[in-house]
């Protein structure tokens, strides 16, 4: 449980990303997420390919990954992160994409402490505890974004329902077989971004 809640405190730092985002635009941003992700992308596949590399990689970022992570044949979780930014942030909205990414840092980092730490009965693949935790953190993330953007009714309205959607996919990861730092925050952003466009309603 110590492990996990150093991980999630890690996890948190993610909000870094939509901080920096809102102060200093959609292309300054980028300019500075689009090369750490690649670089760290890079690192994260060379690894797999390369012995050195590898014990590198394990000793700079072993304490905040998985076993898993570290020894499975797949991309571990902060490249997701970092290849869900670069998606999200140059192909949606501003109040979208920061919503999104708010909501993958805090909410994800409430339903494992949660879901660790109350016993609950199963709802998918985690803990009714844990997924009460992620909707919940999402709701109050929705009203603050939505706040500072100063949205209207319509991204609450559909904003509630793209919460759902991503809590169920939190909840049952083996739905899309993909890391959920990549489908929490692009999942939500398309659900938003396909109201938007078919109905117009310009959140």
């Amino acid at each position: 449980m110590a492990q996990e809640i150093y991980r999630k405190l890690v996890h948190l730092l993610l909000l870094l990303i939509p901080i920096a985002y809102y102060h200093f635009g959609k292309w300054q941003s980028l300019i500075i997420f689009a090369p750490i992700s690649t670089a760290f992308i890079s690192l994260d596949y060379l690894r797999r390919k390369n012995p050195k590399i590898k014990i590198i990689f394990a000793k700079i970022f072993g304490p905040i990954l998985r076993e898993h992570e570290l020894t499975g044949d797949k991309l571990c979780g902060a490249s997701f992160v970092a290849l869900a930014a670069c998606i999200n942030f140059s192909i949606f909205k501003a109040e979208i994409a920061v919503t999104s990414f708010v909501i993958l840092a805090i909410c994800d980092a409430m339903a494992a402490l949660v879901g660790k730490s109350i016993p609950s009965k199963p709802f998918f693949e985690k803990s009714t505890a844990g997924s009460a935790a992620f909707f919940i953190s999402g709701t109050i993330i929705l009203f603050v974004c939505g706040g500072i953007f100063d949205s209207r009714f319509w991204f609450y309205f559909f904003g509630f329902f793209a919460l759902f959607c991503v809590t169920i996919i939190e909840a049952r990861p083996t739905l899309f077989n993909t890391d959920d730092n990549f489908t929490i925050p692009i999942g939500f952003s398309a659900i938003m971004t396909f109201f938007d466009v078919i109905w117009n309603y310009n959140y």
